[in-house]
């Protein structure tokens, strides 16, 4: 199947990208907002498993995740990486047909891009006083109807507060580093490279990594921005099988790099130049949690639905078994045998 090339409409960041190595039959058409954790996609494409699975890769920078999820459900996308939003799990009810099929994002010790800072001059102390002294303060995440939200709360609660104790505020992430830089905001939940960036520039200090908070373990990572097909795409067996078993080949070099070491500079080299950055801010952050297995965390997913339905942002809660579809990953670990860290 070839997939032709559509023209989008509101929403669209940049236009599509053909993978270099794009040259097989079947052309997937992958979006993400962009960013380090697109780490698969590119190591897949660089070398050369996408050619090797009968597929090559178109991709498209989009803002945000019902951009991404209005292009799936149109058919302008095959495959995408979304964060976890109340209009994944609304989307079934509104009878779009998606599936959540494998980990794009996730925390587990040691894997964690998305961490707690306060701006430079906040109290200091221990982390408890820290955290108490947030009580009335400003502290941004990229959206209250998200993960990150759930997440947030959960930490507090480990010190006694509550999500209104402090004042949440919306801001991007590119927006967060002069934010915390001009004493807009207290705090933050801050992305990779952006939380690099506040760190070397000074304007931010690390409180929490958060995988305590999200439930991430060695053995269950907590996933919070899936893979995720259209339904049309993952009917195309042949072409959705090809592009996962890419996909988890290039995930494993990224884990054999930054969890084993193995190749970490040519890695390193590769990313930076995919990702158009310099490659000491991918040497000195923080990676991300890729799952080598392509694992889906379906505790994660249900304390968020659960969390949605609490927060009035979702109706009711969906059968999981209707959005999640783990048959692809599966096949492919078990053509490639079990990654296992340690």
């Amino acid at each position: 199947m070839i997939h032709r090339r559509h023209v989008l409409g509101a929403g669209v960041a940049a236009p599509f990208i053909l993978s270099g190595r794009a040259r097989a039959a079947s052309v997937v058409r992958f979006g993400s907002v962009g960013g380090l954790t697109d780490a698969g996609v590119y190591l897949a494409d660089d070398q050369g498993y996408f050619s090797a699975a009968g597929v090559g890769v178109q991709m498209l920078r989009m803002p945000n995740a019902p951009s991404l999820l209005t292009a799936l459900a149109t058919g302008q996308l095959d495959v995408a990486g979304i964060s976890v939003t109340p209009g994944l799990f609304s989307a079934i009810t509104q009878g779009v047909q998606i599936r959540i099929v494998g980990d794009k994002q996730s925390v587990r010790p040691g894997f964690s891009a998305t961490r707690l800072v306060v701006r430079s001059g906040f109290p200091t102390g221990t982390e408890a006083a820290q955290v108490a002294a947030l009580k009335g303060k400003a502290v941004a995440i990229s959206s209250k109807a998200a993960s990150v939200a759930m997440v947030l709360g959960n930490y507090l609660a480990g010190f006694g507060l509550k999500p209104t104790d402090i004042r949440m505020v919306e801001l991007s992430y590119p927006s967060m580093v002069p934010a915390l830089g001009s004493g807009a905001v207290d705090a933050a939940v801050v992305l990779e490279p952006f939380l690099s960036e506040a760190l070397q520039m000074g304007v931010a200090r690390q409180v929490n990594d958060l995988v305590a908070a999200s439930g991430g373990t060695a053995t269950e990572a907590s996933t919070s921005v899936p893979l995720v097909y259209s339904e049309t795409f993952a009917r195309d067996h042949a072409a959705a099988q090809g592009f996962m078993d890419a996909y988890l080949r290039g995930v494993r070099l990224y884990n054999d790099a930054f969890a084993r070491g193995i190749d970490k500079d040519k890695i390193i080299s590769i990313l930076a130049t995919r990702a158009k950055l310099d490659a000491g801010v991918i040497r000195n952050g923080f990676p991300a949690g890729l799952d080598p297995n392509g694992k889906v965390s379906v505790r994660f997913l249900q304390q968020c639905q659960d969390f949605f339905v609490q927060q009035h942002y979702l109706q009711a809660p969906i059968d999981l078994k209707k959005l999640v579809d783990t048959s692809f990953a599966d096949s492919t670990v078990a053509r490639l045998g079990e990654y296992k860290f340690g």
